[in-house]
């Protein structure tokens, strides 16, 4: 059987760039995603054109339907398929605050940002049975003031999820957390958006995806870490 990377929302932005970074390191792909075909398929030729032998699977899955993941899970090792890491980094990021009824929003928020981060995550260790979990946060679930209310509180759960999981399926499954701070600008901004906010953090600058990718890879040479959330936030979360 061989071994495979699960990266859910591979198609755009720090999905995207994982995936790639995973086919480089030489492991075979299976790339999740929504509506974005184009894009997914896009990054799936990428990959091919690395021309290393890496094999690359296109997995679509409307994370707002009905799933039943252990069927899923199950279908791909059917297909010799066996997940070794499982990244969850599918999101969704909508301003909300207490002005708003909230409770639609908040449904869509966490189902998208938790839920299914959740199901995969308890799917992955019921069929596969040992590897990695990598949960993408956010260095804002540190805080408790923010304009993205129903998105944060979905992303703290997430954060104390994957700390519950990382005892719970030890010692085959090691399960850590990344919390990216200032890296890409939300859709329709550019990086002096970000620029203009990093005044406000202790370093003062701006991140960027290979920061993203190097905490990746030290999870995943890391035998020893397990239960860690890494904030690679320029010191946001401290402040």
């Amino acid at each position: 059987m061989k071994n495979y990377a699960l990266v859910t929302g591979s198609a755009a932005r720090i999905g995207k760039a994982v995936a790639i970074h995973l086919a480089k390191k030489g492991y075979n792909l299976v790339l999740h995603y929504n509506s974005s075909v184009d894009k997914a398929q896009k990054v799936k030729d990428e990959i091919q054109s690395l021309s290393n032998g890496v094999e690359v699977e296109l997995l679509q899955i409307n994370f707002l339907g009905s799933n039943n993941f252990d069927e899923i899970f199950e279908k791909l090792k059917k297909q010799n398929i066996n997940i070794e890491v499982l990244v969850n980094c599918a999101s969704d990021f909508i301003p909300s605050n207490f002005q708003e009824l909230g409770s639609e929003l908040l449904d869509k928020e966490m189902t998208i940002n938790f839920k299914n981060p959740y199901l995969l995550t308890k799917a992955f260790a019921r069929v596969f049975g040992k590897g990695n979990i990598i949960n993408f946060i956010d260095t804002k679930a540190a805080k408790n003031s923010t304009v993205h209310l129903d998105y944060i509180l979905s992303k703290k759960l997430l954060k104390d999820f994957t700390l519950i999981s990382a005892v719970e399926l030890a010692p085959n499954i090691r399960v850590n957390g990344i919390a990216p701070g200032l890296i890409l600008p939300p859709e329709g901004k550019d990086e002096s958006y970000l620029l203009n906010l990093a005044q406000n953090i202790p370093l003062k600058t701006i991140g960027n995806l290979d920061e993203i990718l190097k905490a990746v890879q030290f999870i995943l040479d890391s035998k020893f870490f397990t239960g860690q959330i890494l904030y690679i936030d320029g010191g946001e979360h401290l402040v």
